[in-house]
């Protein structure tokens, strides 16, 4: 944005940290020193420090706090000014812990969604789900926004007979069932795997793949069931792979685990396809 649309005049970041000045370290070293950046520091030579100070305002916050972990006086500022919130926030571990997974990819989305309608000026909330959000659907897959209590199970059920009486999946009830169990076990360990089989064998029950994408899907749940009047895109992407041209070939940041995948799984099924999504093209 910053290479293509100069002009555009502040970016906050929400940074975890624990104060600004290690909010301001993470910044310089991820995002000013990258290798991505370098390009824009050709652009503006001696100034590039200046016009990036300027532009990339790091703040202190989590996603998963009220408020986006903010102090009332930073959000009620921000909240003024800006006109676009981009959430790429997620965690991506396919067996991720389900208490984790449900934090980031659903009770994300919520407290981004209470602090948007903060926002007097916003213009749009574009948010990043995924291609797999749709789970173990099969054929023709039209892209249709996901309800409070729909699985992908219970409209396969439907399907068959539209008198199925399989459970709706319900976000709270999720969250409840967590809960409850982190309540009862002490045992860390114990916990730990249970939480990893929890979430597969929940996603399994209604429908998806693993805990990874039903997270995702729910957290389109959460942002369909509090949009109201607040303009929202949910762009779902298959696997981001490195750029294409812009702003240099072969860009990525990350762990290149797609080239490893097809590498093991290809050889041995000739007929497989890898659903790859270039990064500049998003």
């Amino acid at each position: 944005m910053l290479r293509t649309t100069p002009k555009v005049n502040k970016i906050y970041l929400l940074i975890r940290a624990k104060d600004k000045e290690a909010a301001f370290h993470r910044l310089k070293a991820e995002i000013m020193e990258s290798e991505l950046f370098k390009c824009i520091e050709e652009m503006h030579g001696k100034t590039y420090k200046l016009f990036i100070e300027n532009k990339l305002i790091p703040i202190v916050g989590n996603i998963y706090e009220p408020n986006l972990g903010m102090d009332i006086i930073t959000s009620d500022k921000i909240a003024q000014e800006i006109d676009l919130i981009v959430d790429s926030a997620a965690i991506t571990t396919f067996d991720e812990r389900y208490d984790s997974a449900l934090d980031a990819n659903v009770n994300g989305p919520y407290q981004l969604m209470m602090f948007a309608k903060k926002c007097k000026n916003l213009k749009l909330l574009m948010h990043y789900s995924t291609a797999y959000a749709n789970g173990e659907r099969e054929g023709l897959i039209l892209e249709k926004p996901f309800t409070m209590g729909e699985s992908i199970t219970k409209e396969k059920l439907t399907s068959i007979s539209p008198y199925t009486n399989f459970p709706s999946l319900h976000v709270d009830n999720e969250i409840d069932l967590v809960s409850k169990l982190k309540n009862n076990i002490t045992n860390n360990i114990v916990l730990e795997q249970i939480m990893k089989n929890l979430g597969v064998e929940r996603a399994k029950l209604y429908g998806w793949q693993d805990t990874y994408s039903f997270t995702k899907a729910m957290g389109e749940m959460m942002i369909n069931s509090m949009r109201h009047e607040i303009p929202i895109l949910i762009i779902r992407p298959s696997i981001i792979t490195s750029s294409y041209k812009e702003p240099f070939p072969g860009w990525m940041q990350g762990f290149r685990w797609h080239i490893i995948y097809s590498n093991i799984y290809m050889v041995e099924y000739i007929d497989s396809f890898l659903n790859l999504s270039v990064v500049n093209f998003i």
